[in-house]
């Protein structure tokens, strides 16, 4: 088999670039044009002043000092004097910008202040219409009271005609029991057995009723069948214990009989008293719900002016103002640069070829290193 040798392939290596030197002239002549042409930067007397600068800045800047004709430098002062007016122009708006913008959050600064105490203020009527209704409760709850009391003093004066006649119709009735059943027997030498049966029966019940004794229920009976002569010790205690009884209950009715007058006229003045104390009961009330009314009326007020006043706060006004401030201050930058750079060229001295080569800026791109093949097989 031949031998045959290993070659390397031959790359062609690309000459590297030439650093490309960037003018620093022209770069600064170019942030001092592109100032004076922006719309927004004002030049006294128009347009056509602003194309005339324009026009000289290429023919003054870019000599230097001490090679600049006197016409060139008054040319060229014409552009320090706009650039200088609007540095003032723009510091002016920069100082009014910061004062807004104080202004304004000392404003956003009261304004949620107010609020808070706008706040503490409906607080503190909900607190008083919260009073007031604890105030109307307890007075309808009086007024319900005096209401009923005076309900039942009426009820009782127009019950006390027919009470009365009630009072006589029982003490009537007890009256009649007591003379013609126990006088009559207590009295009575001889009184038939049955007859004196009856008697002692129409007795019992209304005896049980005036709460008499029960060992003296059980002993009346045995005592009044005797005759009087017949009874003894204990049978007269009985009767002088059931004639009591009967005496004491009638006397009680009569009583109320003889004092009817006076204790309906009691009656009719506590009604009076229970009409008065209702009506001042009612008069507590209707002043009370008043009060609550307009408790009620002053905290809606307060709410309606608290949510007016969170309406009214522009929470973007201080966003705005530090935004305005911010552009203001960018502006003055701006002109400031700008003004900076026109100083830098106007007061440029002449320099050697070689230095002014050394102070421009090369800016060098890097071609890749020739890559090697492999070698052929």
């Amino acid at each position: 088999m031949p031998i045959t040798k290993r070659t390397r392939a031959q790359v062609e290596v690309p000459e590297p670039k030439k650093a490309r030197i960037v003018d620093p002239v022209t770069e600064k002549l170019e942030v001092i044009t592109q100032m004076l042409s922006d719309p927004a930067f004002q030049v006294p007397g128009g347009e056509t002043h602003r194309d005339l600068l324009l026009a000289s800045v290429p023919h003054t800047l870019t000599v230097p000092f001490e090679e600049r004709h006197e016409y060139q430098t008054r040319m060229a002062k014409m552009v320090e004097v706009v650039l200088r007016a609007s540095v003032a122009d723009w510091e002016g708006k920069v100082s009014d910008t910061k004062a807004k913008m104080d202004l304004t959050e000392q404003k956003d600064a009261q304004a949620m202040k107010d609020l808070e105490e706008s706040a503490k203020r409906v607080e503190s009527q909900e607190e008083e219409v919260a009073k007031r209704q604890e105030v109307v409760r307890v007075d309808s709850e009086a007024v319900k009271a005096a209401q009923d009391a005076l309900e039942v003093a009426t009820q009782e004066v127009e019950d006390f005609d027919a009470n009365l006649q009630k009072t006589i119709n029982q003490k009537e009735q007890y009256s009649s029991v007591y003379n013609e059943c126990f006088v009559h027997l207590k009295t009575s030498e001889s009184t038939p057995q049955k007859e004196a049966q009856q008697l002692l029966k129409k007795m019992d019940p209304l005896l049980k009723k005036l709460g008499a004794e029960s060992s003296l229920l059980s002993a009346i009976a045995p005592a009044l069948k005797k005759s009087p002569a017949e009874r003894g010790q204990f049978d007269v205690m009985a009767i002088e214990g059931i004639e009591a009884v009967f005496t004491q209950h009638l006397t009680t009715l009569q009583e109320q009989i003889d004092k009817a007058d006076v204790s309906k006229g009691e009656k009719v003045a506590v009604q009076g008293v229970a009409q008065e104390t209702l009506d001042t009961a009612k008069a507590k009330e209707a002043e009370s719900e008043q009060a609550l009314k307009q408790a009620q009326e002053a905290r809606d007020a307060l709410e309606a002016s608290h949510q007016e006043m969170y309406n009214n706060m522009d929470c973007n006004s201080n966003m705005e103002a530090i935004t305005e401030h911010g552009v203001t201050e960018e502006g003055l930058q701006k002109v400031r640069q700008a003004l900076n750079t026109f100083t830098d060229l106007f007061e440029r001295k002449a320099v050697s070829p070689t230095a002014d080569v050394t102070m421009g800026e090369a800016e060098v791109t890097a071609e890749p290193s020739p890559m090697e093949t492999s070698e052929a097989a």
